[in-house]
Protein backbone atom coordinates (compact mmCIF):
# COMPACT_ATOMS: atom_id res chain seq x y z
CA UNK A 1 0.00 0.00 0.00
CA UNK A 2 3.03 2.33 1.00
CA UNK A 3 3.99 1.87 -2.99
CA UNK A 4 0.56 3.17 -4.42
CA UNK A 5 0.57 6.19 -2.37
CA UNK A 6 4.41 7.43 -3.09
CA UNK A 7 3.73 6.51 -6.88
CA UNK A 8 0.53 9.17 -6.18
CA UNK A 9 2.72 11.57 -4.62
CA UNK A 10 4.98 11.77 -7.41
CA UNK A 11 2.61 12.09 -10.41
CA UNK A 12 1.76 15.88 -10.66
CA UNK A 13 -1.28 16.00 -12.79
CA UNK A 14 -0.94 19.73 -12.98
CA UNK A 15 0.66 20.80 -16.59
CA UNK A 16 3.95 22.19 -16.94
CA UNK A 17 3.45 25.77 -17.68
CA UNK A 18 6.41 27.15 -20.13
CA UNK A 19 7.00 31.07 -19.01
CA UNK A 20 8.61 33.24 -21.88
CA UNK A 21 11.57 35.63 -21.13
CA UNK A 22 11.59 36.98 -24.40
CA UNK A 23 15.00 37.54 -26.68
CA UNK A 24 18.65 38.39 -25.03
CA UNK A 25 20.02 40.74 -27.60
CA UNK A 26 23.87 41.12 -27.77
CA UNK A 27 25.46 43.64 -25.78
CA UNK A 28 26.41 45.63 -28.94
CA UNK A 29 22.88 46.36 -29.71
CA UNK A 30 21.71 48.18 -26.98
CA UNK A 31 22.84 51.90 -27.03
CA UNK A 32 24.33 53.56 -24.05
CA UNK A 33 25.80 56.95 -24.59
CA UNK A 34 29.74 57.07 -23.75
CA UNK A 35 29.36 60.06 -21.64
CA UNK A 36 27.50 57.47 -19.25
CA UNK A 37 30.30 54.91 -20.10
CA UNK A 38 32.66 57.50 -19.26
CA UNK A 39 30.62 58.55 -16.09
CA UNK A 40 30.34 55.04 -14.91
CA UNK A 41 33.91 54.07 -15.38
CA UNK A 42 35.01 57.24 -13.42
CA UNK A 43 32.69 56.99 -10.43
CA UNK A 44 33.57 53.25 -10.17
CA UNK A 45 37.49 54.00 -10.22
CA UNK A 46 37.15 57.02 -7.72
CA UNK A 47 34.59 54.31 -5.54
CA UNK A 48 37.49 51.74 -5.72
CA UNK A 49 40.47 53.70 -4.94
CA UNK A 50 38.43 55.39 -2.13
CA UNK A 51 37.27 52.25 -0.31
CA UNK A 52 41.34 51.33 -0.39
CA UNK A 53 42.07 54.00 1.27
CA UNK A 54 39.47 54.34 3.87
CA UNK A 55 40.24 50.62 4.35
CA UNK A 56 44.07 51.26 5.37
CA UNK A 57 42.93 54.41 7.47
CA UNK A 58 40.76 52.18 9.07
CA UNK A 59 42.94 49.66 9.59
CA UNK A 60 45.81 52.02 11.33
CA UNK A 61 42.98 53.78 13.31
CA UNK A 62 41.80 50.59 14.78
CA UNK A 63 45.27 48.75 15.76
CA UNK A 64 45.80 52.31 17.37
CA UNK A 65 42.55 51.98 19.52
CA UNK A 66 43.02 48.49 20.26
CA UNK A 67 46.62 49.39 21.62
CA UNK A 68 45.64 52.10 23.69
CA UNK A 69 42.56 50.27 25.31
CA UNK A 70 45.13 47.66 26.00
CA UNK A 71 43.46 44.58 23.54
CA UNK A 72 46.16 43.87 21.81
CA UNK A 73 45.19 40.43 21.50
CA UNK A 74 42.96 41.62 18.93
CA UNK A 75 45.15 43.10 16.64
CA UNK A 76 46.00 39.21 15.30
CA UNK A 77 42.16 38.93 14.21
CA UNK A 78 42.55 42.91 12.51
CA UNK A 79 45.82 42.09 10.48
CA UNK A 80 44.28 38.68 9.63
CA UNK A 81 41.07 40.37 8.65
CA UNK A 82 43.60 43.36 6.59
CA UNK A 83 45.50 40.59 4.59
CA UNK A 84 42.51 38.99 3.38
CA UNK A 85 41.00 42.29 2.40
CA UNK A 86 44.15 43.84 0.76
CA UNK A 87 44.91 41.77 -2.10
CA UNK A 88 41.19 41.35 -3.34
CA UNK A 89 40.78 45.55 -2.94
CA UNK A 90 44.47 46.18 -4.92
CA UNK A 91 42.72 43.45 -7.72
CA UNK A 92 39.27 45.50 -7.86
CA UNK A 93 41.53 48.86 -7.85
CA UNK A 94 44.29 48.07 -10.27
CA UNK A 95 41.59 46.93 -13.01
CA UNK A 96 39.30 50.06 -12.33
CA UNK A 97 42.73 52.23 -12.68
CA UNK A 98 43.82 50.60 -15.53
CA UNK A 99 40.60 50.70 -17.66
CA UNK A 100 40.03 54.04 -16.52
CA UNK A 101 43.01 55.23 -18.11
CA UNK A 102 43.38 53.12 -20.71
CA UNK A 103 39.59 52.93 -22.08
CA UNK A 104 40.36 55.61 -24.57
CA UNK A 105 43.17 53.93 -26.22
CA UNK A 106 40.99 51.17 -28.09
Amino acid sequence: MQSDERDSVRQDPRPVEVVEGGDVDPLQDYSVAERHRADTARYLAYALVGTLALSVVLQYALTLVLIYTGKTEGIANLDRTFNVLMPILSGLVGGATTYYFTRDKR
